[in-house]
């Protein structure tokens, strides 16, 4: 069994899922380094996973098929993002993919695009943009904050705290000074910002926290706690919300204006 990822541009990643012969690249946006990931384990990928269309995550799969020898390369994803790019095969509606010996779950998640998903292999939980360490995806770009919001708030809450989550871009120094803006006195969040930057100033990545640490610093998994209704509230001119989804909305919205 084999598991990496490798840092491309400037803060994407592209992860690669192998056991015995049978290789999966995830997201590989940059086809030289999708190739030399795997090549430096030795394997030959016969699959592509995108966790959505966006150009910056599926940007290397034409050349990567082509280097590999297509039609023997198989590019799997959601329909829904097809207009960026259409995938050999649909994952829409499939729980499970048989992948060689490699097999994945997939779990739906729109918001971020209308194609978005996540993938589950072995307690590796990989979230493209939809979820990040410390925050979520932008709608900005084909998105839906309602959406997003019923993502995090059903496909999320309901999957397993022991996965390690592994987003598809390092936002965690960007994100976390924004869940401390909101939550000062969080100090899994403070201590969370501290090994982030400590890993970075030291030239290594940061290692992958579970989705159950997530939740106790991510404002985005925590819409419903007391700390962050009341923040939501002081910083929105005292309005009110329904319910979680239209806080989430709101929270979205302050995050996209939120200057550290």
């Amino acid at each position: 069994m084999l598991f990496d990822r490798r840092r491309y541009h400037r803060d994407n990643y592209v992860y690669l899922l192998a056991e015995g012969d049978d290789a999966v690249l995830v997201d590989p946006g940059d086809a030289r380094v999708a190739l030399a990931l795997a090549a430096d384990h030795g394997v030959r990928p016969r699959f592509i996973l995108h966790t959505h269309g966006h150009a910056d995550h599926t940007g290397g799969s034409a050349e990567v098929r082509a280097a590999l020898g297509a039609p023997a390369v198989e590019v799997y994803g959601h329909g829904g993002d097809a207009a960026w790019f259409a995938p050999d095969v649909e994952v829409a509606g499939r729980r499970t993919l048989s992948l060689g010996a490699v097999r994945v779950d997939v779990h739906a998640a729109p918001g971020h695009t209308p194609g978005s998903v996540l993938y589950a292999w072995r307690g590796k939980l990989l979230t493209g943009d939809t979820l990040f360490w410390g925050g979520c995806g932008n709608c900005r770009h084909g998105g839906d904050p309602a959406r997003l919001a019923e993502s995090f708030l059903g496909t999320l809450a309901a999957l397993d705290g022991a996965l390690e989550v592994h987003p598809g871009h390092d936002y965690a120094e960007a994100n976390l000074p924004f869940a401390l803006a909101l939550e000062p006195g969080n100090a899994a969040a403070r201590a969370r910002l501290a090994q982030v930057r400590a890993a970075h100033a030291a030239g290594a990545e940061p290692p992958a926290w579970t989705l159950a640490e997530e939740r106790a610093v991510n404002p985005f998994l925590r819409v419903g706690a007391p700390e962050i209704r009341e923040a939501v509230a002081a910083r929105a001119s005292g309005a009110t919300y329904v319910d979680d989804v239209a806080r989430f909305v709101a929270l979205r919205a302050l995050r996209d204006r939120f200057q550290a």
